[in-house]
């Protein structure tokens, strides 16, 4: 008969026993665990760099159509990871790569180098250019249980990668950077919506096109003031010496103001009628901010010929170089 004594310490060993069990899995998990977020660690910011640099190539298409290179033009890719390099990726210098200050864009943090490439695949069945550039990463080899859990993180990270295909054969990673959307030239140009978008330089259509369809067009004076094209000149009726005020103009012109004589009639003389008007003439005198209108002409009063100056004017007010 087993004692209450030996029955307690065969209790307290499988205790024991289950313990260690329950410890050595729970390190084993835990170890497991820890490489994973190691290899993330490594690989998330890779994937980040990855997306830097097809911004920084759209970046690139967007600066040579807005220069005026065709979207289909093979100008508007790159052709290597140095034609990227100050401008659109940092420039790494081999001195400081090897003392860990930087890496170049083409380096994987697994030690191998991308390859970068510009190739013309044209749109069936015509022979339209479409280039796109392609991007491989080679991936380290998986030799052993260890490198295996690390390759299938690195292809489940990295294969997320819009446009990537993983070939088995090579093992490499393939990403395929294409032609900016016709959203983001138009981005690089004006935007459609007419949202946030101020132009660079001036909008030259070469003479061959028109802008059609325009409800308004309007243009800011020098003093920040907008004149509106669609309202044309200001024009208005006035008489002999009223003032007209100096409008604004665009930056480059200056106002200016066209007179012609509207009508000639007796407004100011008692209710004698006049004849055989002779050398009329209508005219402003300008001062800094203002314009005098002037009319002018000769008439018979009562038999005397007479300098009269009663009638009307129409006044053309203009912006001109």
């Amino acid at each position: 008969m087993i004692s209450n004594k030996n029955q307690k310490g065969f209790a307290n060993l499988v205790i024991l026993v289950v313990s260690l069990a329950v410890a050595s899995m729970f390190i084993m998990h835990w170890q497991q665990r820890s490489k994973i977020l190691r290899i993330q660690s490594v690989v998330t910011p890779f994937y980040q760099q990855l997306q830097y640099i097809s911004q920084q190539i759209d970046g690139f298409q967007i600066d040579k159509i807005a220069e005026g290179w065709p979207p289909s033009s093979a100008a508007v890719f790159p052709n290597s990871f140095a034609e990227l390099q100050p401008a659109y990726l940092p420039l790494c210098s081999t001195t400081d790569n090897n003392l860990g200050k930087c890496r170049k864009p083409e380096q994987t943090p697994w030690g191998t180098s991308m390859s970068f490439t510009k190739i013309n695949s044209p749109v069936p069945p015509s022979v339209t250019p479409r280039y796109r550039i392609l991007i491989q990463v080679p991936f380290p080899n998986a030799t052993n249980d260890a490198t295996r859990i690390e390759h299938q993180i690195y292809l489940e990270t990295l294969g997320r990668f819009p446009g990537s295909e993983f070939n088995e054969a090579t093992n490499s990673l393939s990403i395929w950077i294409e032609r900016i959307d016709s959203g983001l030239q138009q981005e690089a140009l004006v935007k459609r919506s007419g949202d946030d978008s101020t132009l660079t330089g001036d909008w030259d259509v070469g003479g061959n096109f028109a802008i059609t369809n325009a409800k308004d067009v309007t243009v800011r004076n020098s003093d920040g003031s907008q004149r509106s094209l669609a309202a044309g000149a200001i024009a208005m009726v006035a008489k002999h010496n009223q003032r007209i005020d100096k409008h604004k103009c665009p930056i480059g012109l200056t106002p200016a103001i066209i007179t012609g004589i509207k009508g000639i009639f007796n407004t100011t003389l008692i209710p004698i009628a006049f004849s055989n008007v002779s050398s009329s003439r209508s005219y402003s005198v300008s001062s800094s901010t203002y314009w005098t209108v002037k009319l002018d002409y000769w008439a018979e009063v009562q038999g005397v010929v007479t300098l009269l100056h009663d009638g009307e004017v129409n006044v053309e007010l203009i912006c001109q170089p």
